[in-house]
């Protein structure tokens, strides 16, 4: 149902529109299952494919990791006998960023909750 003149000026398009785009994904996929074929059967669509799960992995992996720290390290607060907050560590600026072994040298040291927070601001 789309005539040759405005596919020639859907892809000639300088900006393609929203509107463009959908329809051409339409035309695509209806295509695609006629023919039997997908995105991962085009090289470059395959490896962009692959390259955002890729980091959505690696994302997935890091706010993964930073999350088990941060209960960790509340863990090692509170063995000791230091209460801290409900948003503890979110409220400790510095904490995503600082070395691991500054934020184990603070949750050593520290005798309170405000004091972990300046020895993370400090190292």
């Amino acid at each position: 149902g789309w005539k040759a003149s405005a596919i020639h000026e859907a892809l000639t398009e300088a900006e393609p529109t929203e509107r463009t785009h959908a329809r051409l994904e339409l035309v695509g996929r209806t295509l695609g299952k006629r023919d039997g074929t997908g995105p991962d059967d085009y090289p470059l669509i395959r490896s962009l494919r692959a390259e955002s799960r890729a980091e959505g992995e690696a994302k997935g992996r890091a706010e993964g990791w930073a999350e088990g720290w941060a209960k960790a390290v509340r863990g090692m607060l509170l063995s000791r006998g230091i209460a801290v907050s409900d948003e503890f560590p979110a409220n400790a600026p510095g904490f995503a960023e600082a070395r691991e072994d500054v934020v184990i040298a603070a949750a050593f040291a520290c005798g309170s909750e405000e004091d972990f927070r300046a020895r993370i601001r400090g190292g």
